[in-house]
């Protein structure tokens, strides 16, 4: 038995000697033709600087250090890779029958630059792009149980945008690809543009079918998690559903601010509508809380679907106990949005707080939206866009210092003799405007406090970025009268200023004391909005507001005949049941 253990041991240190020994065989005179073969590959440069070598292992392993791979002739950079250590790990047996088995690859201190040129062709694509690979056939894509054990770290990858010159940056410490069961356990651990990012899935199936299972990604302290199979058979499709009990947008659109005051409202930037055609897919989105700022979301509901590039997305969640919803949907290849929100009875005052524009506004709101446009940025989709907003104002409080900051003239008109830090009781206020061509003209635009009714005309410019609207107060205490002279709000819409209208102040035009009487109802004014229990237009407090605003548009019956034409089904009911209840009420 003592000479089997030592028989064993003298062995065992022979092959370790042996082992040993091959770390110091250079393999470096082979490097010369694994370049030229990558130069007949890729038509690329590859250099091996540090030389080729066998590393110290019980599983052969070719070690090659101070790579460097040249970028496409039109790159921004000379190098597409560069690294300083890549490792690949070889079974012995296989290679004595000339196959070769590949277990293990590691890569570290690399860094990759990726990018595309004006047209979108990428870096990565070698040789001519137009001479596109035989379509393989369906089911021969190598499963991922058979591809080697990944390890990678300490790598940084780029990627700039030719079209746009952005540049998106990451650093992982780690990438891992370990076998298990008929796939590999993924891990992945970095940054991304400065935000911490870490991935880990059980990951399954072959290049023409992928599933994802307890996967979960964490971004920036938020995290999502849940299953995804992307099949690639036919058309690529995406389906799944994915869950998170806390979810913090705030990293991610806290910037992109224009900053200067004055500046552009909407971005330019082409919108990624073209992806719609690109793929379908079938998501359930389930968020427990979504976060901006202060703004929290809760029981959030977001089913997705994108089929034959059209995208369907209606959201349901709920803010401070009142449900919101907003249905998102868009064409591709028409490059069309469209929008349909509403929420009844929600807390206005709170939102504008939780959104840090003011804190000078206690009251609760109706609102509603029916809006698409066309193009392929926000711009040109706010320049064509087409529809209707209603919004109505319950009673509640308003601080002066609300509209100080655009003018003191306005501040007269809404709370007249009003100074910094006056509040006055607000009654209600209303707003329609209707959109075409990307110009909202207002139908109707009130607010009444204790002291007066004031009206508004005019529109919004969505295109050009401006607003002009002219107000109009009317006091309820004739003492005001001798301060009830038209405003003018007007000028680009991230600073607008007011100022006493001009012509109305030469002629003399100050409104006069008292009201219209109302024949239609908030309903009339606002079809997009529910008058039933519960609801702020329905509570019977916008009666004056509503008279004021239907004797300032000059009435509204040819509007509303036309509103089913200009938003749809949802606006026609409403003014006819409008229609009803007025034939209602004075008879046939």
């Amino acid at each position: 038995m003592r000479k089997l253990l030592r028989f064993i041991v003298v062995v065992a240190l022979l092959l370790a000697g042996a082992l040993y020994a091959l770390t110091f065989v250079d393999l470096g005179r082979f490097a010369p033709q694994i370049e030229a073969a990558a130069k007949e590959a890729t038509g690329r440069t590859l250099k091996i600087e540090g030389g080729i070598h066998i590393g110290y292992s019980l599983v052969p392993t070719v070690v090659a250090e101070q790579i460097r791979f040249s970028n496409a002739d039109w790159g921004t950079k000379p190098q597409m890779l560069t690294a300083e250590k890549l490792s690949l790990q070889l079974a012995l047996l296989p290679l004595f029958s000339g196959n070769v088995d590949l277990r293990e690859v590691a890569l570290s201190g690399a860094d990759i630059y990726l990018e595309t040129d004006r047209r979108g062709r990428g870096n990565w694509v070698f040789g001519d792009a137009a001479t596109a690979p035989a379509e393989a056939p369906a089911g021969s894509g190598m499963a991922l149980a058979g591809i080697p054990q990944i390890e990678i770290s300490d790598i940084r990858i780029a990627y700039r945008d030719g079209t746009t010159g952005q540049v998106t940056e990451a650093a992982f410490r780690e990438i891992t690809a370990r076998p298990k069961g008929a796939g590999v356990h993924a891990v992945i651990e970095g940054d991304v543009n400065g935000s911490a990012v870490a991935f880990a899935a059980d990951i399954a199936g072959d290049a023409t079918k992928i599933a994802l299972a307890d996967a979960a990604l964490t971004v920036a302290g938020t995290s999502v998690g849940g299953d995804l199979i992307l099949d690639l058979t036919g058309r690529p499709t995406l389906t799944g559903a994915l869950a998170s009990p806390n979810f913090d947008v705030t990293p991610f659109l806290g910037g992109g601010s224009s900053g200067a005051k004055g500046g552009p409202v909407f971005s330019r930037d082409p919108l990624p509508l073209d992806a719609l055609e690109a793929f379908d897919a079938d998501l359930a989105f389930a968020l427990g809380e979504l976060r901006y700022g202060k703004l929290v979301l809760t029981d959030m509901k977001l089913p997705l679907t994108i089929k034959g590039g059209k995208l369907n997305a209606p959201l349901a969640a709920v803010y401070r106990g009142t449900p919101l919803t907003l249905a998102v949907t868009a064409d591709g290849k028409a490059k069309s949005v469209a929008v349909d929100a509403g929420a009844l009875n929600f807390d206005l005052g709170s939102l504008l707080t939780d959104l840090d524009l003011t804190t000078m506004l206690v009251a609760r709101a109706d609102f509603g939206a029916k809006l698409s446009g066309r193009g392929n940025s926000l711009h040109a989709i706010a320049s064509s866009l087409g529809g209707q907003t209603n919004l109505a104002i319950g009673k509640g409080t308003i601080n002066s210092r609300a509209f100080a900051v655009v003018s003191d003239d306005l501040v007269n008109v809404l709370i007249p003799g009003g100074k910094t830090g006056d509040t006055a009781r607000l009654t209600c206020a209303i707003s329609r405007f209707d959109f075409s061509g990307g110009v909202g003209t207002s139908k109707a635009l009130a607010l009444e406090t204790d002291s007066l009714v004031t009206t508004g005309t005019g529109t919004v410019d969505l295109g050009r970025e401006r607003i002009d609207l002219l107000f109009k107060p009317k006091p309820k205490n004739a003492s005001l009268l001798s301060v009830a002279f038209p405003v003018r709000l007007s000028g680009p819409l991230s600073a607008p200023t007011a100022g006493l209208d001009r012509m109305g102040v030469a002629t003399g035009v100050a409104t006069a004391f008292g009201g219209a009487a109302l024949t239609g109802g908030v309903g009339l004014l606002l079809p997009l909005m529910s008058t039933g229990a519960g609801s702020v237009a329905g509570s019977g407090d916008c009666g004056a507001a509503a008279a004021a605003a239907q004797q300032e548009s000059g009435g509204v019956t040819g509007t509303v005949r036309d509103v089913g034409g200009a938003i749809g089904g949802a606006a026609e009911d409403a003014a006819k049941g409008v229609g009803d209840a007025v034939r209602g009420i004075f008879g046939r």
